[in-house]
């Protein structure tokens, strides 16, 4: 998949979308009929929990109707008594539309209920949610009247959560189904779209990470962010409408304070005291909420809290957008376009909170997390994508590079004794003995290096354990016992092929060495753990040489182990005497506590 695909993605995404807005826009224009919809703005206003509507007495009140506003001090059930004038029975059903309610509310015409199976809340457990989806009721030919019709509605509200009722509209559907299909596609269809998006955002962030093999921020982010829009459309809580408001308040402000480290982080741009800033708003602000909730009832004015917080935001908003404008990315642009979206629809649903705005008027908080959601998962989705093209490109490269290293070492070190066991074949007066040991040393290196791409065998121990296989019987024919003294070693780090082959060929030249030069009776091979690393001796009894004397000469075997050690990042020391030689290796942080 080539790296234009994401944008291609999301551009017929952002496509759709549009286009989908647009549809909604024509459908909501409303349709021309023969009957005009009647609109029930006055009703009389009777507080009280009776079970059936009340014939005779109450207040008159004008929809909407707020209860902050007009009924302060409210907590309970209440009854809205309309009444309206038909000529005729209608020969179609019509239908009933009511934007908006809080909380819970039951219908009655003329005398019946209308949506039977309404839960009102009870002291354990909250009801029916009505807030979040408007009201589209079918209603009967044979439940009107000729004349004077009476629609009742009972309202259970909360001095917790704004509570009322909007205006009521009756009539053909075909006049009321298409206000109600943009408030339903507004209050319902997009937030569940939009908890969809976050789970495929999560998905998608989830097996990014995996193959990162990392945790990361966004990660515990997009999970509160999922938390928060599920707690709005579907959950019923034993809980109370108000702490059900500070559960959404404290995981909304988390979730914005996750987003904004992300967002600050993908501008790339660094301002020393904003991130400090930024969490110490964010303690302050819960801890201030907390405070607020313990000091009195809890409502969903502690909304009004956040307003710092939320005008905060803008900072990481322009970061995005002036990152878009210098570098011209397309996807710093969208993002910072939708945050600030997103950010205005919240600054919005605060106003109608505070009662600055019409209590009937759609709070677009939510809505306006739809783009910003959309554009994060295309982010999201281009990452990992472009991931896993990284991938399998640094896979390619890995093998190409382990194969040259391999030929590399059959060149240098098993090529290299074939060459010479070559030469010696030509020759006439060479010693068949030194062959041998020259196509030994070929064959020795062969399985060196096979042993090194073990990937069945982890770890140096196993590896070790092969080598010892191969060199007794060798050493037990020309008379030389060989001494075994190898230890676990828990701290070593892991070693590549390359490091792998590195110490085998070092081990390998130390004994070979000892073969050709101390004549000894036995041969010492020992590992153990030192401090972060591993400690390895080769040692032997036999006659011992002059290490200055030796490095002055040039020797080629003790040069290509010193090398072999160096490459390796390792130190290798030789001490030589009367009494043997002895080879150190070092590997790892030798002696670190």
């Amino acid at each position: 998949m080539s790296g234009r695909t994401p944008a291609v993605v999301f551009r017929a995404v952002l496509a759709h979308f549009l286009a989908a807005m647009c549809f909604l826009a024509i459908t909501a224009a409303p349709a021309l009929a023969e009957n005009p919809a009647i609109e029930l703005r006055q009703a009389r206003f009777i507080p009280g929990d009776a079970a059936q509507p009340p014939v005779s007495g109450g207040t008159p009140v004008t929809l909407p109707d707020v209860w902050r506003l007009t009924h302060r001090d409210l907590d309970g059930y209440a009854w809205y008594v309309m009444t309206f004038t038909l000529d005729e029975i209608p020969t179609q059903p019509l239908v009933l539309y009511a934007p908006h309610i809080s909380v819970i509310a039951e219908f009655w015409l003329n005398g019946s209920l209308l949506n039977a199976g309404v839960a009102f809340d009870t002291p354990d457990k909250m009801g029916t949610t009505m807030s979040d989806a408007p009201v589209r009721l079918v209603l009967p030919s044979r439940l009107f009247l000729p004349g004077a019709n009476t629609l009742a509605v009972r309202l259970q509200g909360s001095s917790q959560v704004r509570s009322g009722l909007s205006a009521i509209t009756i009539g053909p559907a075909e006049q009321i189904d298409p206000a109600w299909r943009i408030r339903y596609a507004l209050q319902v269809a997009i937030p569940y779209g939009l908890l969809i998006v976050l789970g495929a955002g999560l998905c998608f962030l989830v097996a990014y990470l995996r193959r990162q093999r990392r945790t990361h921020l966004l990660q515990f982010g997009l999970l509160v962010g999922v938390f928060a829009a599920t707690s709005y459309i579907s959950w019923v809580l034993p809980i109370s409408r108000g702490q059900q408001e500070l559960l959404r308040i404290f995981s909304s402000t988390t979730m914005y304070w996750v987003l904004f480290v992300a967002g600050y982080n993908l501008a790339g741009f660094r301002v020393r005291w904003l991130l400090p800033a930024w969490h110490a708003l964010t303690i302050a602000t819960l801890i201030a909420v907390s405070v607020a909730a313990i000091m009195r009832p809890v409502t969903d004015l502690l909304w009004l809290l956040l307003w710092p917080h939320i005008l905060a935001r803008a900072a990481v908003i322009g970061l995005l957008l002036y990152r878009g404008w210098i570098s011209r990315s397309l996807k710093h642009w969208a993002l910072g376009l939708t945050a600030l979206l997103w950010l205005a629809g919240i600054a919005q649903a605060s106003l109608v909170g505070m009662e600055l705005m019409s209590w009937n008027d759609f709070r677009w908080s939510v809505i306006g997390a739809a783009p910003f959601c959309l554009v994060l998962l295309f982010a999201f989705a281009e990452a990992f994508i472009l991931d896993r093209e990284q991938a399998a490109v640094s896979q390619r490269t890995a093998v190409t590079t382990e194969r040259e290293r391999i030929l590399q070492d059959m060149h240098d070190g098993m090529g290299a004794h074939l060459v010479a066991a070559l030469h010696m074949a030509r020759r006439p007066e060479t010693d068949k003995r030194e062959l041998v040991r020259s196509l030994e040393e070929s064959l020795q290196d062969m399985r060196l290096i096979i042993d090194s791409l073990d990937t069945q065998s982890p770890g140096l121990l196993p590896l070790l354990a092969n080598l010892r296989f191969r060199l007794e019987p060798q050493l037990k024919a020309i008379g030389i016992r060989l001494e075994w003294d190898i230890h676990p070693l828990p701290g070593l780090p892991p070693l590549t092929p390359d490091e792998t082959l590195a110490v085998l060929r070092i081990v390998q030249e130390a004994v070979n060495n000892a073969i050709r030069h101390a004549q000894p009776r036995n041969v010492r091979i020992a590992a153990r753990p030192e401090g972060n690393g591993a400690l390895i001796s080769i040692s032997d009894d036999g006659r011992g040489f002059s290490t200055d004397g030796v490095e002055r000469a040039g020797a080629h075997g003790l040069r290509g182990m010193r090398a072999r050690a160096a490459k390796l990042g390792a130190r290798l020391a030789i001490e030589s005497g009367s009494e043997g030689t002895r080879v150190w290796l070092e590997i790892g942080r030798v002696g670190a506590g």
